[in-house]
């Protein structure tokens, strides 16, 4: 029995810190039948070196809305099937373990936003990592505009390639969209964008009910 518990405890010695405070940070702020399976959960992604802290935040959230236990539960399965997607993705991508965790949140928030694996990948697969979100937010403004997810992928490789900083790849999308509100269909958009790299002029204000109701996706949760 003695040499059972010291395994155990070893075990536990060895989950990062946040998989085992994970049940106090729960505590009260979830249903408490959710709280042992949650807590389950996490601490399979730290043992899978995946980030545990989306998947506190995911309940968390589920917890300040009220959200019964069950629903919570599967919001949190949920994400860490993203995660470990992200995990597949970016080692078909060619990064080499252990991954970074701010680049799995990243695929990871690319794929809930909806844009397709083979895409995501291309980008991870062309890119170093620093640009990676960037373009992934750039990218996915533009799906989210209904231009085709390759091309917008393609787009915003060849904008980082020809020397357009990362901090200007969303005045890539953004004067891309502005092109169709000219007038431009958005493969005439794209086309007009990609001749004016690496100096992408400014972009202007917008006009008022051009893209009415189209917003940003959001920025990638940390």
């Amino acid at each position: 029995m003695t040499r059972w518990v010291t395994l155990a405890l070893a075990g536990c010695l060895t989950l990062p810190l946040a998989a085992q405070s994970v049940h106090g940070r729960l505590a009260g702020r979830i249903p408490s039948d959710a709280i042992p399976t949650v807590d389950s959960l996490i601490q399979f992604a730290a043992q899978e070196g995946l980030p545990t802290e989306p998947l506190i935040q995911k309940a968390l959230e589920g917890g300040a809305k009220h959200v019964a236990g069950p629903r919570i539960v599967a919001a949190v399965q949920v994400s860490l099937g993203q995660l470990r997607d992200a995990r597949d993705l970016l080692v078909r991508a060619g990064d080499q373990p252990p991954l970074l965790a701010s680049e799995l949140t990243t695929v990871a928030w690319a794929l809930r936003r909806g844009l397709p694996a083979p895409v995501i990948e291309r980008v991870a697969a062309a890119l170093g990592r620093p640009p990676r979100a960037a373009a992934l937010h750039a990218v996915a403004d533009l799906v989210a505009h209904r231009f085709d997810p390759d091309s917008a992928a393609a787009l915003i490789v060849e904008a980082v390639q020809d020397g357009v900083p990362r901090a200007r790849l969303l005045d890539v999308s953004t004067a891309a969209l502005q092109q169709v509100q000219r007038g431009h269909t958005r493969s005439e958009a794209l086309a007009i964008v990609r001749r004016q790299f690496p100096n992408v002029p400014a972009p202007s204000k917008p006009t008022r009910g051009n893209f009415a109701g189209a917003r940003r996706p959001a920025t990638p949760a940390p």
